[in-house]
């Protein structure tokens, strides 16, 4: 009885193991092939990202000015930048399994600053600068994850912690294969494929065309698409930060790609592709730029100091800049060595937007819209005249003017620029009062290019009978930008106000503002703008100056001898205590600039700065800057307000230390014109509809 219980048992819990083992072989031999698909299905491997082509930036007339090309990166693992044991073993584990982890010991740091090394060597890029990017990014990082983190509540591990990150870009396919050879060993470096940007027209076009820099953590933080894995930028993105590829960031960036994989190779889900980067067409003119660039280049070069000039061309109904040409400038394909040697030129500053970035007295420029102020809010007439005895007041040396103009109404004060007669005018009109026209016309403000660095200029704030009569003749605490002083002649020109624009398919144009101006008083400006150059008597009359040979059109405009006793500070170095204990100098044009870098939170208190001041070679002396600025005009309809249909070109032109406004920077102003008619008049003398 015992025994037959006894087996009956044995065979009870013998029961439960064999259908365990059918399982099991149900298992591992029947579906072996299913089981083990679906559990390499669970291993997937880490998504792969596919760059994409930024947009190329066009001319008007669709000729290529910047695109991408093929290019390789040396990419260095964020664990070794930032020196974590752990990050490094799991990269070890994954790429160099056949190599036993030994921690941060004395062989392994060798071989680390063994490959800094060669990195420094093969790429002729000094160890110190390797160093000084490697710290970067550590810190860009190290912002991004408590931006992140603090975003969500928790501690985060953000994707660049897990990445590798360029320390040297845009390796030529040489460079490359060399480089993925000789640096295979090292299994926390990657050379991989990305993009370099190459830029068409030279010297003539950088300013605008401006320059790409790497992403910062400032950018990841207020990035509209963060949370897009496609979209968002990344630390070892590149983005535009000056001109147009800064202007155009949102058209000429894309979307990365995508591809999810399992172990064995095969896509988790449906791949990605890529998206490149619009195209964004620019109002300019290439081949009117290079033009214009010759020209104010050799009128630059013939004066006594060669600091540099600027001058702006523009469409007037459309406030389209067709040409902006800054000089001296800096070719985009020079060596580092020759950029970094320009970098450092502090008297012809290669580098400064002058278009946009560079404050100038006007001098003069400013009499016809002054004019216009005085006889719209009716504090003088076309018949009110003063008298000019070459100087404001008998008894006093100062408040000169530039000749004896006896009695002299306010159309022949603009021909003949008197500045006696304009000194009563500013007076009149007053400065808090100044300041509203001033503002009405563009000055005080960006003009709408939509170029960082831009400057709004400065206007007057001393309400004093003296500081109204300098504003009268444009100077005293009163500088604008090329680029505001051709608006104002295109205002003039048409009674519209309307920003500048570079974007030629802007979908969402600005609105134009019609000044509260009768149209008699623009006539009067417009007679005393004609009468500058093509009357006896204007300060910019004669064949050798503003007066247009031409069939069809005349030239209105106005001269300007803007006086720069001293030099203009341009940049300062601050020196700021941060709240987390940082004591830092750093250099900006503006206090302003360099609160505006941080948030309120982290906004430094500057304890003191010191400033560099740019002076012309001979800082002793009284030096004036040469304008003129103005427009063309039908002959038969020359004080008409401008409209479509004609080629209604504006421009104004400064050319820096060096003299009177009608002898230097009128024959440029003429010359520009006329390359600009030549380029854009039909063959059979009718217009051209290209700049329509």
């Amino acid at each position: 009885m015992f025994e037959t219980r006894l087996k009956v048992l044995l065979i009870l819990l013998a029961l439960p193991a064999l259908a365990v083992i059918a399982r099991l072989a149900q298992m591992q031999v029947l579906h072996r092939s299913t089981y083990a698909n679906d559990a390499q299905r669970m291993l997937i491997r880490k998504a792969k990202y596919f760059p994409c082509l930024r947009g190329t930036i066009v001319d008007r007339t669709g000729r290529l000015l910047a695109s991408d090309a093929t290019a390789w990166d040396i990419c260095v693992h964020y664990a070794i930048i930032a020196g974590d044991v752990e990050a490094l073993r799991d990269l070890q584990r994954k790429r160099a399994k056949d190599r036993r982890w030994r921690g941060f010991d004395d062989g392994l740091r060798a071989e680390i600053e063994e490959s800094w090394q060669l990195i420094s060597e093969m790429t002729a890029t000094p160890r110190e600068h390797l160093a000084a990017e490697a710290e970067d990014i550590r810190a860009q990082v190290l912002r991004v994850k408590a931006s992140v983190s603090a975003r969500r509540g928790v501690e985060t591990v953000v994707e660049e912690e897990r990445t590798a990150h360029p320390v040297v870009r845009g390796l030529s396919q040489e460079q490359q294969v060399a480089a993925s050879v000789r640096l295979a060993r090292y299994f926390w470096i990657e050379v991989l494929p990305s993009h370099t940007r190459q830029y068409a027209g030279g010297e003539a076009m950088s300013h605008i065309l401006g320059r790409l820099g790497p992403v910062d953590a400032e950018t990841v933080e207020r990035d509209p698409n963060r949370e897009d894995d496609l979209a968002r930028y990344r630390l070892s993105d590149m983005q535009g930060i000056s001109g147009v590829e800064a202007l155009g960031e949102s058209c000429l960036r894309g979307r990365r790609g995508k591809l999810e994989e399992d172990v064995t190779g095969r896509a988790t889900s449906q791949p990605i592709e890529p998206v490149n980067g619009k195209a964004f067409r620019i109002t300019i003119d290439h081949q009117l730029q290079e033009t214009l660039y010759a020209q104010l280049a050799a009128a630059v070069e013939e004066t006594q100091f060669r600091t540099g000039g600027c001058a702006v061309l523009l469409h007037v109904p459309t406030r389209q800049v067709l040409a902006m040409v800054d000089y001296p400038s800096v070719d985009p394909a020079a060596s580092p060595e020759e950029k970094e040697r320009l970098a450092k030129d502090k008297q012809r500053m290669p580098y400064l937007f002058r278009a946009g970035a560079e404050y100038y007295p006007p001098g003069s420029l400013v009499k016809p819209m002054l004019l216009v102020a005085a006889l719209t809010d009716q504090l003088i007439t076309p018949e009110t005249r003063f008298v000019c005895h070459g100087k404001l007041f008998s008894e006093s040396p100062g408040w000169a003017c530039t000749g004896f103009h006896g009695s002299i109404d306010p159309v022949t004060a603009v021909q003949h620029s008197c500045n006696v007669y304009y000194y009563h005018v500013g007076q009149l009109v007053g400065v808090p009062r100044l300041g509203e026209w001033l503002a009405r016309f563009g000055f005080g403000r960006v003009t709408g290019l939509g170029i960082p660095g831009e400057k709004p200029g400065i206007l007057p704030q001393e309400a004093s009978a003296g500081a109204a009569r300098n504003v009268g003749i444009g100077q005293g605490q009163f500088s604008v930008t090329p680029a505001q002083a051709v608006n104002m002649i295109a205002t003039l020109a048409t009674g519209v106000y309307r920003p500048l624009t570079l974007w030629l398919d802007d979908p969402d144009p600005s609105p134009e503002t019609r000044l509260p101006v009768p149209e008699n008083w623009w006539r009067l400006a417009r007679d005393g703008m004609y009468k500058v150059a093509n009357e006896p008597g204007g300060t910019a009359y004669g064949e050798h100056r503003a007066k247009l040979d031409d069939p069809d059109y005349v030239l209105l405009g106005k001269t300007g001898s803007a006086e720069v006793a001293r030099g203009r500070t341009i940049e300062s170095t601050f020196f700021c205590h941060f709240p987390d204990g940082r004591v830092e100098e750093i250099v900006a044009p503006e206090k302003e600039d360099v609160l505006a870098r941080y948030p309120p939170q982290e906004q430094p208190k500057i304890t003191g700065w010191r400033s560099y001041t740019r002076y012309p070679p001979d800082p002793l002396g009284t030096y004036t800057h040469a304008w003129f600025a103005g427009y063309l005009a039908p002959k038969n309809r020359r004080l008409d307000a401008v409209g479509p249909g004609d080629l209604h070109f504006a421009i104004a032109v400064v050319i820096e230390f060096t003299g009177h406004g009608g002898e230097v920077a009128a024959p440029v102003a003429r010359t520009m014109l006329q390359s600009a008619l030549i380029r854009y008049r039909g063959e059979d003398g009718s217009a051209a509809r290209e700049a329509s």
